[in-house]
This record gives C-alpha cells, sequence and structure tokens, in this order.
C-alpha cells in the first residue's frame, strides 16, 4: 500500500540548494512529515561506476518532503517557477523505509532512478509489473538498505513515469558482489544481474531510465 505522497525538487545540471534553503522551501508546503536532501559529491562519485545518463540529465542533488495531502497545482508550479528545479509528486510505496533519523546521513549512497514506462504498457499494467512482480526480485538481488517507489502523479520538467529510491552500504560502490548481494558467489552476481535486467527491461524504457548516487542526509 501506498505510505505518503512525496514532492521531490530535483536538481537537474544545478547545484543544490543549502539545507536551510531546503527547510524553507519545504515549509511552504505546511507541516512537511520527512525532509531529505541529496547532493551528488566525493562520498558518493565513488559509486560513479553504477551512473548512467542517456538522456543528459546530469542529475547534481534532489530534495524530498513527504507530506500528508498533496499540495495543490499552483503551489508546485509557484515551487517550480522559484526554485528552477524539475518537480514531481508522488505517491510513494516503500517495500524497505529508511531508517535515518533526523540530522543523521546516509553511511553509503542513495541510487535514484528515474524512468519512463514502455510505450505500449497500460499504467495499470506498468503498476503492476514494477510495484508487485519487480520487488521481491529487486530486494532478492540487490544489498539494498532502503528501498521507495514513486509513482509520478504531477510534474513539470522531464518526463518520468517512476523513481526508483534504493541505499547501498558504501561497500557496494565498487564492489559488484556486495551490490548484487551475492558475495564470494560469482555465477550468483551474474544470475542476480541478469535477473533485475530481465525483470526491468519489462516495464522500463532503458533509453530513458537516469541512474544516479548521491549522499543523502535527513533535515527533519
Amino acid at each position: 500500500m501506498p505510505s505518503t505522497h512525496t514532492l521531490q525538487l530535483v536538481f537537474f545540471g544545478c547545484p543544490p540548494c543549502t539545507e536551510q534553503q531546503a527547510i524553507d522551501t519545504a515549509e511552504q508546503l505546511g507541516n512537511p512529515s520527512r525532509i531529505f536532501l541529496a547532493a551528488r559529491d566525493e562520498h558518493s562519485n565513488v559509486a560513479q561506476k553504477w551512473m548512467r545518463d542517456p538522456s543528459g540529465l546530469n542529475i547534481q542533488g534532489r530534495l524530498s518532503i513527504d507530506l500528508v495531502e498533496p499540495p495543490a497545482p499552483q503551489l508546485m508550479d509557484a515551487l517550480h517557477q522559484q526554485t528552477g528545479c524539475a518537480v514531481y509528486l508522488s505517491r510513494v510505496y516503500s517495500p524497505i523505509p529508511t531508517s535515518l533519523d533526523v540530522g543523521q546521513r546516509c553511511d553509503g549512497t542513495l541510487q535514484w532512478c528515474g524512468f519512463q514506462k514502455l510505450e505500449d504498457l497500460s499504467t495499470e499494467r506498468f503498476l503492476d509489473l514494477w510495484l508487485r512482480e519487480h520487488t521481491a526480485i529487486a530486494i532478492a538481488c540487490q544489498r539494498t538498505d532502503s528501498y521507495a517507489q514513486h509513482e509520478i502523479l504531477w510534474h513539470r520538467g522531464p518526463v518520468l513515469d517512476g523513481i526508483a529510491e534504493e541505499t547501498f552500504p558504501i561497500e557496494a560502490a565498487q564492489s559488484e558482489a556486495i551490490f548484487f548481494n551475492a558475495e564470494d558467489n560469482p555465477d550468483l552476481v551474474r544470475q542476480h544481474a541478469a535477473a533485475l535486467v530481465t525483470s526491468s527491461k519489462a516495464f522500463i524504457n532503458f533509453n530513458t531510465m537516469c541512474v544516479a548516487h548521491l549522499t543523502e542526509r535527513r533535515l527533519r
């Protein structure tokens, strides 16, 4: 079941805001339940081997704001114009919730993956493949500490149908065995990688899939 609505401000091609700017922006939405700021930096760049950007989006960070109720479109439009960021409102499913406390930085990296669905899929079939069939495969085949799936409901900026966010231990940044949850087993690494690709290609247009690793801190 969906856990919340989230508004993401994504910094494509420009530096992310400061922590105080993030809080000030989030508070324009009333009383957000949680605020997270993630940025590409030296810490996250150790995972550069996992990044891909076929559309040249050049993501530098994102501000994620958890809300009880979705904001009015006029307010989201105003934030888009005010910040110049891409804005995405999503319904969020969290099979593995984050455990970050307020003020805590993730020791590993946050993998942000934005994508469009295959054109011939209905929205219902897309969500069924992603949120049901793919979820168990992703959890089994990767060493994820948290996992959230964002179904995009409204946007301003590059078109995305979904955003997947997963946190990985820092050891996974350069180790395929750890990343694919198959230490000391080269055959299992290949099996897990193949299973993930096969499952993902059933609903994702890979020509649109942007993957970046960021360093995340919970601000509230």
